[in-house]
């Protein structure tokens, strides 16, 4: 559609919102920071007949813990702002950590949390991180309210579970007592660039050592985010180096990546596995928010 057809709304309420997104100038799209929105307009990659940005609607930006540890954070907090949310740091640091790596910082002060997990990118940074986080997120359409999982959120490449007219509300981050969290993410170019391979780990341990919990989530090697099922048998024991090496062997098999500019498919793989080595290693350890037995940006 021509630039000069298209038109822009600013809805005050989630309501209103939904309404234009259904409305009947053409295709519409919901928009938070505009990042992505950006790029895909300028490679004519699509052709909105209205968009519909969700900046004025407050709701959209509260960030609050519950007295358990719960996360919930609206969709459209900044990642400067998840970045330095002290909630966020002291429940999810890896979630704080990724943020605050994500572009530059004119990239984190506009991006949102809602866009980085709509758009879709495999590479991106968060969607990891809220996967292995066992995240769900809530979204609001014509048919009302409803929750995903971010395991199923995302469905391919630049894909997701949405329906027509839904947007995301909020992202619930479970509470888990005792959770350690790590981002690691390998990126042997520009540090502002995407990583080759990123790896998000989290840990639940009782007391006596042993390990209550685990998943481990891979970006950067597939058309979507992956969950490494492997992970979960740490549960139960108290992981030696065997049991790393087990997860990171399932992690290098898992991983579907291709060759890009980035690296070839085969330096993937192996990377997947090397960096779940360094993420597992670091939780188990009781880091939190990045592994400091290596560079996690170089």
């Amino acid at each position: 559609m021509p630039a000069d057809d298209l038109v822009f709304s600013a809805p005050a309420t989630v309501a209103e919102a939904v309404a234009q997104l259904g409305g009947d100038d053409g295709e519409a799209i919901a928009m938070g920071g505009g990042t992505s929105v950006a790029m895909l307009l300028k490679n004519d990659l699509i052709e909105p007949g209205r968009i519909v940005w969700l900046g004025k609607i407050p709701g959209l930006r509260q960030l609050m813990a519950a007295s358990d540890g719960t996360l919930r954070i609206g969709a459209t907090v900044t990642l400067r702002e998840l970045a330095a949310a002290e909630p966020v740091r002291e429940h999810a640091p890896a979630l704080a950590y990724a943020a605050g790596q994500v572009g530059n910082p004119r990239v984190r002060a506009v991006a949102t949390l809602g866009g980085a997990l709509v758009h879709g990118d495999p590479r991106q940074d968060i969607p990891p991180v809220l996967l292995a986080l066992e995240a769900r997120v809530r979204v609001a359409g014509p048919s009302g309210e409803r929750e995903i999982p971010v395991a199923g959120f995302h469905t391919g490449f630049l894909e997701t579970a949405l329906a027509a007219g839904e947007l995301v509300t909020d992202i619930i981050i479970p509470a888990a007592p005792g959770r350690r969290s790590v981002y690691a993410r390998f990126t042997p170019g520009s540090e502002d660039d995407y990583p080759t391979v990123g790896v998000a780990a989290s840990v639940v341990r009782a007391g006596d050592g042993r390990v209550t919990r685990a998943t481990l989530a891979l970006g950067g090697v597939g058309p979507a985010p992956l969950l490494v099922s492997r992970a979960g048998e740490l549960a139960g024991r108290v992981p030696g180096a065997g049991d790393i090496e087990a997860v990171a062997a399932a992690a290098e098999q898992a991983a579907d990546p291709v060759d890009d500019r980035l690296g070839s498919a085969r330096y993937k793989k192996a990377m997947a596995r090397e960096w779940t080595r360094r993420a597992l290693r670091a939780c188990l350890a009781g880091e939190r928010g990045r592994p400091d037995s290596g560079p996690a940006g170089s």
